[in-house]
């Protein structure tokens, strides 16, 4: 089998995870996954993996250069990994298999998400990727026009969600009126 990215190396079978075999590219470094190893992996896995909080801080190669699937030959499609890991992942709709550049595969076991590759192409999980990338981006726009204030802004947010009486303190914080002394 040919790698997707160099196109001239074969991929040779390495233990990419215990009792999981993938098609490793020496030259790249590249992972393929084969649907049915995989598939027959997670059965004997039996149970999710709990995710890690903290974002694996590896050398990640997210290469965006089209790819043709190594097994089936149709076209990989990029897919947003997300969970704190900013790359994508190729994956072919056609047999399933799925294409890790060099690093990506060892992020995703690092976060263990490695147990829900293929959630990752699914509706709901690029979705939430897409929520997740729409929440950061309105927090960047509230401390570029905050500035300074920002932190403090933070801070008393996460103050008031636990509050009973949010709503009267939020009235009282609307008021235009000065305080009394």
């Amino acid at each position: 089998m040919q790698c997707p990215l160099c196109k001239k190396h074969t991929m040779a079978l390495v233990e990419v995870a215990q009792d999981l075999t993938g098609s490793v590219c020496s030259a790249c470094s590249g992972v393929w996954l084969d649907r049915a190893r995989y598939d027959a992996w997670r059965v004997r896995l039996r149970g999710d993996l709990p995710e890690t909080a903290t974002p694996a801080q590896l050398d990640v190669s997210d290469n965006h250069k089209a790819k043709l699937c190594p097994q089936c030959g149709h076209m990989l499609l990029p897919y947003r990994v997300g969970h704190g890991l900013s790359f994508s992942i190729d994956y072919c709709g056609a047999c399933g298999g799925v294409w890790c550049d060099r690093g990506e595969w060892d992020a995703i076991k690092a976060k263990n998400l490695h147990d829900n590759l293929h959630d990752i192409v699914s509706q709901n999980w690029q979705a939430a990727v897409r929520q997740s990338d729409v929440q950061a981006s309105i927090e960047q726009s509230y401390a570029r026009h905050l500035g300074p204030n920002y932190a403090k802004a933070r801070e008393l947010k996460s103050w008031l969600h636990g509050q009973s009486q949010k709503a009267l303190i939020l009235a009282y914080l609307a008021d235009p009126k000065p305080a009394a002394p």
